[in-house]
């Protein structure tokens, strides 16, 4: 055996190939790691089977499925991926690829049987394949049956119609055959055809079934009827045994469908014996699930003819089937149930099964269950039945180790989840308590600060001539590091005021907002000699008016303070309309500076709450500002960023939902 092994992953390649060569020593495996190597093999039709991934560097599962099947139809394809979707194993299986398997270290060892039955099943297609053409090369070889009928009287035929029936002359042939083959006069038109098929029996009881082409006729004033008579026996039956293969791809094909859709265990096993039960001629069809440990058995799906011996749910001993240990040789077995007098097999017997077939479900080389089939006496199934058997067993195999890895996933998602709902409850808890701890320190602490500053200013102001110039630069200094204090509470206030708001968005003319933030600065943009130059008209932006001059009057006054001494701050304030995103256009505004610039490694830190780079006697401020910039932004569903250098100046933006006027009218 030649197989194409198409896989990126060389670990990947080797343990396939590992299982492989255990169940098959003599194979042989190509690797094709290239789009080369897989046309040159692909032309030498060399191989006769292909294993292929689905995410491949250089190509895709679904396009080697189909370049495979373009060339040659009949050579039997498996996809082994982690990286396709259920959609893509739909797609591919109706492309024609034979399997799909999920790659896993688990799935590593199915490999082998997968390829093995993926090969039987070629095989049998190529049997019935060439079944249907030597039918029908028969069948244009065969003599036709000749006849005329007077009445109900058969008066004359030639050799080939007395052959169909195995007889010597006509006076042998059976009246109730004649009265079977022959149409009822009133069913005949003079000189028009009729056709129809027969189903006789020969004299030796044998089926026999004909294609009849019947025409009445006169001959000498007398009416007679004149026929042929085609033997489609062999015809009828290719017909059974192609209806019964073609019934047979579609359980299995069925079977893939629900377990690649995740359908449960109770969905597939069940359809699956309703469909069993019209291929093989079994009085009791019965799925049972074994837990080795409890050393019971679980009946999980059941058909039968009549009232059902057993149950679904019905739980029983495994004790009771004797030596049942030897259902962990892992092959089919035949029990004779009359040799055990469990009650529960007894309940069998009396219904006239007295022969179980039980065929293994086998997950991963473990015994997981059996398929069983009850018939009324032993030797009651064909090879061609253990087939079948056999096939579904395994894709039930497959239905439970998908149902239990369900199960676990489940469950872990279950475990998950409650896991992360509570952490994000104690974080939320912890949060709030953070967020109430802040704003009370900072808002209960301003009042003794207040009272400590005003002591302080009595100090200076009715106390000055009793100091000395030590004692009065103390004071200075108590009264300027009150006043910082209060700007590092008053900040710390806004900051949480931002995390407690409801912040209410509206339609902002950020042209209005510009304005208003240059007018709370003007006392700093005197003191500096600041340019601020606005390119207005200025976009609109959805937020909230009051935040948004907080932002930005943030900004500017960051611009102009960290400007390098003896420099003139010069700063400016334009917007540009973002490309579109989902939800709507957005609004950049930048403010850009000629200061002292940041440098990359500390352009994300300045965002942060109480970060600083530099001393508070070169640049004084409580270090923030931007933190609050940062999180009054993300708070109205925006985002804030900074491009600079260190002495090259910055340019610092937000971004926000554009108002669009056009539409508002509208």
């Amino acid at each position: 055996m030649y197989l194409l092994l198409i896989d990126d992953n060389a670990n990947d390649r080797l343990l396939i190939a590992r299982e492989l060569r255990r169940e098959f020593p003599d194979i042989e495996l190509e690797a094709i790691v290239d789009i080369e190597s897989f046309e040159q093999t692909l032309a030498m039709n060399r191989f006769d089977l292909v294993i292929t991934d689905y995410q491949l560097h250089w190509s895709n599962g679904l396009e080697i499925l189909q370049r495979v099947k373009a060339r040659y139809p009949d050579c039997p394809v498996i996809m082994f991926t982690n990286t396709g979707t259920q959609e893509i194993a739909v797609e591919a299986m109706k492309r024609g690829l034979d399997d799909y398997i999920l790659k896993s270290p688990k799935h590593f060892v199915r490999i082998p049987a997968v390829v093995r039955v993926t090969l039987q099943r070629a095989e049998e297609r190529r049997r019935a394949a060439l079944t249907e053409f030597r039918l029908q090369s028969l069948l244009n070889q065969l003599n036709v049956g000749v006849f005329r009928a007077k009445g109900e009287q058969m008066i004359e035929a030639n050799g080939a119609f007395l052959q169909l029936f195995g007889v010597e002359s006509l006076s042998e042939l059976d009246s109730r055959q004649t009265a079977a083959l022959l149409s009822a006069p009133e069913a005949l038109v003079l000189h028009q055809k009729r056709e129809r098929q027969v189903q006789l029996s020969t004299a030796s009881g044998a089926d026999l079934w004909l294609l009849v082409s019947e025409t009445l006729n006169t001959i000498n004033g007398e009416s007679v009827v004149e026929g042929l008579a085609e033997d489609i026996t062999g015809i009828k039956r290719a017909e059974a045994v192609l209806k019964r293969y073609a019934d047979r791809l579609q359980l299995l094909q069925t079977l893939d469908r629900a377990i690649l859709q995740a359908e449960t265990l109770q969905n597939i096993a069940q359809p699956a014996l309703e469909s069993l039960y019209g291929l093989v001629l079994a009085p009791l069809l019965v799925v049972a699930l074994f837990d080795f440990d409890a050393q019971q058995a679980t009946v999980f799906a059941v058909r039968s003819e009549g009232e059902p011996p057993l149950r679904e749910g019905e739980r029983f001993a495994l004790s009771e089937f004797g030596e049942y240990d030897r259902w962990l040789e892992q092959r089919a077995i035949e029990l004779d149930l009359t040799q055990f007098s469990s009650s529960t097999l007894q309940r069998l017997v009396e219904q006239g099964i007295c022969s179980l077939v039980s065929i293994p479900i086998l997950i991963e080389g473990q015994m997981a269950g059996i398929l069983g089939l009850g018939f009324s006496e032993p030797g009651s199934l064909s090879d061609d039945d253990m087939e079948i058997i056999t096939e579904i067993a395994n894709q039930l195999a497959i239905a439970v180790q998908q149902a239990r890895l369900r199960e676990e996933l489940n469950r872990y998602t279950e475990e998950l989840e409650q896991l992360v709902q509570d952490r994000t409850q104690q974080l939320e808890e912890a949060n709030l308590d953070l967020e109430t701890y802040a704003y009370s320190i900072s808002h209960d602490l301003r009042e003794p600060l207040r009272a400590v500053q005003g002591f302080a200013r009595i100090l200076q102001e009715d106390y000055a001539d009793r100091l000395d110039s030590q004692g009065q630069d103390l004071v200075h200094r108590i009264i300027k590091a009150i006043e910082r204090m209060d700007s590092l509470l008053q900040d710390l206030l806004t900051y949480n005021r931002l995390n407690r708001r409801n912040l209410r968005l509206q339609p902002v003319n950020l042209t209005l907002v510009v304005t208003n933030a240059i007018d709370q600065l003007q006392v700093q943009i005197q003191e500096r000699q600041a340019q601020i130059a606005v390119e207005a008209p200025l976009l609109s932006v959805q937020g909230n008016f009051q935040t948004l001059v907080q932002v930005i009057s943030n900004l500017i006054s960051n611009a102009i303070k960290f400007t390098a001494a003896g420099v003139q701050p010069q700063v400016r304030v334009w917007t540009q309309k973002q490309s579109k995103e989902v939800g709507g256009d957005r609004v950049r505004l930048w403010v850009e500076d000629n200061g002292i610039g940041v440098m990359p490694q500390y352009q994300e830190r300045i965002f942060g709450v109480f970060e600083r780079l530099h001393g508070e006697d070169s640049y004084p401020g409580t270090g923030i500002g931007l933190a609050v910039v940062r999180r009054a932004i993300e708070r109205m569903g925006g985002r804030v960023g900074v491009e600079s250098a260190a002495g090259q100046g910055s340019r610092f933006w937000f971004e926000l939902l554009e108002h669009d006027r056009t539409k508002q009218q509208d």
